[in-house]
C-alpha cells in the first residue's frame, strides 16, 4: 500500500514498482534491467502511457537510459497521471532495491507545486 505524506506545498508518495517480473514489449527482461541499471538513491523517470489497454492512467517507470522496469500501481498512477498533465514538478528516487529471487524496487515520489 502506498503511503502519502503531506508537507507544505508538496506531497511525498512512498510506493513500489509493480510488474517487475514481466518482460517488456521488446522482449527485454525488467529483472535484468533492474540488476544492471537500478541502485538505491538513483533518480528515475515517469511516463504516462495513455494507450495502455488495461488502464488509460497507466504510468511507466523508466531508468535514466529509458528502459522500463515496471509501472506505478493503479492508485498512485491516477494521482501521478494528473500531475504529469499539469505543471507539477515530479522527482522520483529509488528508496530500495530488493535482492531476492524476484528483484523489487521501492520509490519515493515527490510532487511539488
Amino acid at each position: 500500500m502506498a503511503k502519502i505524506i503531506k508537507i507544505p506545498s508538496a506531497y511525498v508518495i512512498d510506493t513500489k514498482v509493480v510488474g517487475v517480473s514481466h518482460q517488456n514489449a521488446d522482449g527485454s527482461s525488467r529483472q535484468s534491467i533492474i540488476a544492471e541499471e537500478v541502485n538505491e538513491d538513483d533518480l528515475l523517470r515517469l511516463e504516462a502511457e495513455p494507450t495502455n489497454a488495461y488502464d488509460p492512467n497507466a504510468v511507466k517507470v523508466l531508468t535514466n537510459k529509458g528502459h522500463q522496469i515496471g509501472y506505478l500501481n493503479k492508485q498512485v498512477a491516477e494521482q501521478i497521471h494528473n500531475a504529469l498533465n499539469n505543471d507539477i514538478s515530479i522527482r522520483t528516487k529509488v528508496s530500495w532495491v530488493s535482492e531476492r529471487e524476484i528483484k523489487g524496487v521501492g520509490l519515493r515520489i515527490e510532487l511539488v507545486n
